[in-house]
């Protein structure tokens, strides 16, 4: 004898509208797990050179002018405590330079899975996001996720939906790129030259200045100590 409750037609309604997309969601994380692994299995400690950076390119995800003559290059991890607060330094620091052409950021990928196990699942559904909107969606997709999981907190995969809902975003296309993998590399290629520049934590910053070597700021320094570092670059450039 069965001893469940029929379901009432409003309870039947949710199960058949979400079950499949949690179903779908659900598989697509653990087909990414082997992803994961891969990156795991790396060594999550810088042994390179900063002068490794690879070059800006229209395929990084960009705020300010690209041919800036001071560029602010962070590898970050979206679900690390200091990369959040990093997050807002750069944001506040974009807001007063990023229209002066002289200097931007170029935001990269450094999932460090070992700490936080969805990370690299979570910067492909930042790539998605953006594929399915234009390129200011990067920075909202991951200031969204960082406001829903602050701090210490990680975001967990299974609130794709929400964001999807919150920001206006197509579920199928977006659904369909995680699926797909297809910025599985993009990603990968960005942890590794992270690795090739020094990385060993996130975030990890790399200071551009035109005609001098690539230099690290170390940690996730203030807005008054990154601002700093700024107005001390912009002085020395040629007027």
């Amino acid at each position: 004898m069965d001893d469940t409750l029929p379901l009432s037609p409003r309870k039947r309604f949710l199960r058949d509208i979400f079950l499949p997309a949690i179903i779908i969601i659900a598989g697509i994380i653990v087909a990414f797990s082997v992803y994961v692994v891969r990156i795991r299995q790396q060594v999550a400690h810088g042994t390179g050179n900063p002068e490794a950076v690879r070059p800006v390119s229209p395929e990084d995800h960009i705020i300010g002018n690209p041919s800036a003559p001071i560029v602010l290059v962070e590898y970050a991890d979206i679900d690390s405590a200091y990369g959040k607060k990093l997050q807002l330094t750069m944001e506040q620091l974009m807001t007063e330079y990023a229209t002066g052409n002289k200097v931007a950021w170029v935001y990269r990928h450094f999932p460090v899975t070992t700490l936080h196990g969805d990370a690299a699942m979570n910067a492909l559904a930042a790539e998605c996001a953006t594929s399915v909107s234009t390129p200011a969606m990067f920075f909202r997709f991951v200031d969204a996720m960082q406001t829903y999981a602050p701090g210490t907190i990680t975001f967990s995969p299974s609130e794709y939906k929400t964001l999807l809902d919150q920001l206006s975003l197509p579920e199928a296309p977006f659904t369909s790129c995680l699926s797909s993998r297809k910025f599985e590399q993009k990603i990968h290629d960005d942890y590794s030259n992270a690795l090739a520049s020094g990385a060993t934590g996130s975030p990890y910053i790399i200071l551009l200045v035109q005609g001098q070597k690539p230099r690290v700021i170390q940690g996730a320094p203030p807005y008054k100590t990154l601002k700093g570092i700024v107005e001390n670059e912009i002085q020395k450039l040629p007027q």
